[in-house]
């Protein structure tokens, strides 16, 4: 009587945990690529919240129409918790025009970030009085 072995093609020990190290550390890259991706979001999300809560405020002060050097300051309440305003008109050596600079900042993920916005705008009570009181030419 005769033993026959028969010899199946398989991996060996080694071989698989060669493939098993190679496939993981093409997951922990994958995973990298999306945890990069995630940040990148959320950081242009911060951004793109900030630029149009300053527009908000800008246009408050458009709106409202007074023109003169001064500073304020606030939040944006429930809405946004984490967000607060700075804002600061000054006056330009150019004639009848103010500097309006609004600074939105935010904490993201324990760091400080800030988006700045400005704008330069014109005092047209100052421009209508200028040609309300120029001479009409006699006739």
């Amino acid at each position: 009587m005769s033993i026959r072995i028969r010899k199946t093609k398989a991996f060996s020990l080694v071989e698989m945990l060669a493939a098993l190290s190679i496939f993981g550390l093409g997951v922990i890259g994958t995973m990298e690529v999306f945890s990069t991706s995630i940040r990148s979001t959320s950081a242009s999300l911060g951004y793109t919240n900030a630029a149009l809560l300053a527009r908000r405020v800008m246009e408050e002060t458009i709106a409202e129409g007074v023109l003169m050097d001064w500073e304020d300051s606030g939040d944006f309440g429930l809405e946004h918790p984490n967000h607060s305003w700075t804002l600061t008109v000054t006056e330009t050596e150019d004639l009848d025009l103010y500097q309006a600079d609004v600074v939105v900042t935010w904490s993201d993920r324990g760091t400080d970030k800030e988006y700045t916005l400005t704008t330069l705008l014109a005092d047209r009570q100052s421009s209508f009085s200028l040609t309300e009181t120029e001479e009409q030419p006699s006739r």
